[in-house]
């Protein structure tokens, strides 16, 4: 598909919009706001789809992505672990007229045939399997046509933030509180190095294309006081007041990144089914 960064963004805002109106934003709070990061993903899904193609997006999530593709005429598939993520976002999604699944990739088949696909989202996913991601990169593999694209987002596991948050005393994976009393775990319970992410791709038969890292922590966390530092939870994008030393912190640590990308917090990699 042929569109320029600016439709992409257009169209980003509108179904953004569209979507802080559904029972997911509305009923249950989880509110959407368009990020840098959001668009690089679409911008990747977008330039890898044929018209009427098909696209497949595995952990709904809030389901921005299938909700634009949708809107771009695109067969437009999304699918979800029910004992992860629950019922909400897969009904949520469906709303839209999106084909919506419950089913856990690491162990069951995506109820699709075999090289049906153009395209795969797989964002931020990888990091929550609790077992190796071989079953789940095969059976991505196996949905998308010869010279489909998979679409991967990750956190980087050797991030500058968590580089600072180990030396300041605190450990970069949840708190024991978080899960300790909880029959399923679904935080992060992997994370990749840029050529571990690399890797399970290449192990999987994929070719790799492009690869972005960019930072996203650093310029949409509020730190408001140490608590915000021990803290795991990385759904607060909302910026507030910041205290000038944290503000200046920031701002420090940013430019590390600038210089030395390795350091930025997200990677996103666009591996190829090998036609």
């Amino acid at each position: 598909m042929n569109l320029s960064a600016s439709e992409i963004r257009t169209l980003y805002k509108t179904i953004s919009d569209e979507y802080n109106t559904t029972p997911l934003a509305v009923v249950e709070g989880w509110y959407h706001q368009p990020t840098e990061p959001g668009f690089l993903e679409l911008q990747a899904v977008i330039k890898s789809l044929p018209e009427n193609g098909v696209f497949i997006d595995i952990g709904t999530g809030k389901g921005i992505a299938p909700r634009l593709i949708k809107r771009l005429g695109a067969r437009t598939i999304s699918v979800d672990s029910l004992a992860a993520a629950g019922r909400s976002a897969i009904e949520n999604v469906k709303l839209a007229g999106v084909e919506g699944y419950f089913c856990d990739v690491s162990r069951e088949r995506i109820p699709v045939e075999d090289g049906i696909a153009d395209c795969v989202l797989f964002a931020d996913v990888i990091e929550h399997l609790l077992h190796s991601p071989k079953p789940v990169l095969q059976e991505i593999f196996r949905v998308l046509k010869p010279g489909g694209v998979c679409v991967a987002t990750t956190p980087n596991s050797m991030r500058l933030t968590v580089r600072a948050r180990v030396l300041a005393g605190y450990s970069n994976w949840h708190d024991l509180d978080d899960f300790f009393d909880h029959d399923f775990h679904a935080g992060h319970h992997h994370e990749y190095t840029i050529d571990e992410f690399k890797r399970v791709f290449e192990k999987t038969n994929f070719e790799i294309g492009e690869f972005i890292l960019y930072e996203d922590s650093l310029r949409t966390v509020s730190i408001e006081g140490v608590g915000d530092i021990k803290t795991q939870d990385r759904s607060r994008t909302t910026k507030k007041a910041e205290p000038l030393v944290a503000r200046f912190g920031k701002k420090m640590l940013l430019a590390v990144t600038e210089l030395f990308p390795r350091f930025r917090s997200n990677m996103l990699l666009v591996a190829h089914k090998r036609a």
